[in-house]
């Protein structure tokens, strides 16, 4: 079972969205790596759909981008949480940052 990827126009040098298949809760609860993040990239889920982005690791260190850590941080400190990388921002907000830190 493998996700679609469809490459942003906005930001298709440094990150590409794709939908993740359905999972059951089983498959949601291991620990895995998708086979469709190339080496030197992560996944961060953006937005309140939580939209699932892969991004060049790169990105980390751009003081924007920690911005939108930061607040996701502070707006969202629950360890009930499953162990994924959520930042609950506007879409656009993030692309925006995406482009500028290019």
């Amino acid at each position: 079972m493998g996700s679609k990827v469809i490459h942003s126009s906005e930001c298709e040098s440094c990150c590409q969205w794709c939908f993740w298949p359905s999972m059951s809760l089983q498959q949601e609860t291991e620990i895995f790596i998708p086979k469709d993040v190339p080496k030197g990239h992560m996944v961060v889920y953006i937005g309140e759909h939580q939209k699932r982005y892969v991004i060049k690791i790169t990105l980390l260190k751009h003081p924007l981008f920690r911005a939108l850590l930061d607040q996701a941080r502070d707006q969202h400190d629950d360890s009930t949480t499953p162990p994924k990388l959520w930042i609950p921002c506007d879409e656009n907000v993030f692309l925006h940052v995406v482009r500028c830190a290019r």
